[in-house]
């Protein structure tokens, strides 16, 4: 049996790309091509993605119809569940998620080519206890995949898993389980050229961003595996998809450019005392009835200006998928992470990911710190309203095992959405449902 493969992940509503992605497609696809997105498609980076609540993501799917898609974090843990359960009604293409309880999200399936049957099943990286605060059932994928393999595997020719669990992970199940002939990945963002031959399994995955479209071809016959990348800045835009999306677009942006309240102007600075993202670290804190809050001032990208503010300038100055928790520590471990937060080298801290869409982390901000530190016992506990960023490891490992609660759906910028329009001086303005 030949196979032909297209696949694409990690889009992140970098909407930019798309249409080479399709010019890609349409000069590509033959009428026997396997096509797949790996998810994170949906990223609430793009005000048109907030503004439509991911649908237009999903119209832009419905146009390239592909043999399958999975789900990434970004469509995951980021979007309320009202949004999420939403999200593919309009879809005409089928959602696979073995590893998740969800209206949309489907079991395995066999697509029958001229040549054979192949059999699709798909995983998304399992963060349980946020999926769980959201209303979601998420299983360890690697019990779904033995699932799915020992069901298909008997029915079909080529087995393949869509995997949105990241290239580590990807190895794993390779090793597990060699019955698998295709593996295609995503989320850790892997440039992989020639793809990874793990245990006999080929591993496949495209980078992110739209930077480039993979091909896979296998022949079962040969035990022939190739996989290629094909940057997509050397093709150019797809006219029709141009114009679906500058349509898609340019009504999203209307809506949220609507004003939801009026300021005098909020200044930010990253490296100074700024007003905005003291306001932000105040609303924090009576969000999550906190002892102290925090947040650096590069979570704010600028100042609002004075005047009528919008969900827009809200979008564009705090673009992050991130939500606000409360971490338990003791006043010995705050007085260590206030030292740790308080320094040059943090200030200067560029980073990516983490849900993060700026530039560098920037100058502390609290609300409830002078009362905090007049009483301070070492040993007692407090609680600490911070973006959850820092909870995940990576900047701060000690916090990792600290007790924490996540507020989701609610992203940092629907605190300021909230907080700015009880002060409106418009009426009969409310916050949208999130």
């Amino acid at each position: 049996m030949k196979l032909h493969v297209i696949h694409y992940n990690d889009l992140h509503s970098h909407f930019d790309m798309w249409p080479r992605y399709m010019s890609f497609i349409k000069e590509h696809r033959t009428y026997d091509s396997l096509v797949f997105d790996l998810g994170d498609h949906a990223d609430r980076v793009a005000p048109a993605t907030e503004a439509t609540q991911g649908k237009i993501n999903t119209h832009l799917l419905n146009e390239l119809a592909p043999t399958a898609v999975t789900i990434g974090n970004n469509e995951g843990i980021t979007f309320p569940h009202d949004w999420l359960a939403a999200l593919y009604t309009e879809a005409t293409f089928p959602v696979l998620v073995s590893n998740m309880t969800a209206p949309f999200a489907k079991s395995g399936m066999i697509q029958e080519l001229p040549t054979g049957n192949v059999g699709v099943f798909g995983l998304t990286a399992p963060y349980y206890e946020l999926y769980e605060l959201l209303g979601w059932t998420i299983e360890d994928p690697f019990e779904a995949a033995a699932r799915e393999i020992e069901s298909l595997r008997g029915q079909v020719d080529v087995l393949i898993c869509l995997s949105h669990l990241g290239f580590y992970q990807d190895e794993e199940l390779a090793e597990r389980f060699p019955e698998l002939d295709l593996i295609i990945g995503a989320h850790t963002h892997h440039v992989l050229d020639d793809g990874v031959v793990k245990n006999g399994v080929l591993i496949a995955q495209a980078g992110k961003h739209g930077q480039y479209a993979g091909e896979i071809y296998l022949n079962t016959d040969t035990g022939e595996k190739e996989a290629v990348l094909h940057p997509l800045h050397d093709y150019a835009a797809d006219e029709a998809s141009s114009g679906l999306l500058d349509r898609e677009q340019y009504a999203a942006e209307k809506v949220m450019k609507q004003p939801i309240g009026r300021t005098s102007g909020l200044a930010n600075d990253w490296f100074s005392p700024s007003p905005f993202s003291q306001l932000l670290a105040e609303t924090m804190q009576d969000w999550c009835k906190a002892d102290i809050a925090c947040v650096p001032a590069g979570m704010l990208l600028g100042s609002l200006s004075p005047g009528p503010v919008s969900s827009f300038d809200l979008h564009r100055l705090c673009p992050h998928p991130i939500n606000p928790c409360n971490v338990t520590m003791t006043g010995r471990q705050l007085m260590t992470f206030m030292e740790e937060v308080e320094t040059n080298q943090f200030e200067q801290l560029k980073v990516r990911g983490l849900g993060f869409r700026g530039k560098l982390m920037g100058k502390m901000h609290y609300a409830g710190r002078d009362s905090v530190l007049a009483t301070l016992d070492e040993s007692a506990h407090y609680t600490v309203a911070m973006p959850d960023m820092f909870t995940f490891g990576p900047l701060f490992p000690a916090i990792k095992d600290m007790p924490k609660q996540y507020f989701m759906p609610e992203l940092l910028r629907d605190l300021l959405f909230n907080r700015l329009s009880e002060k409106s001086e418009f009426t009969e303005l409310h916050a949208p449902k999130r």
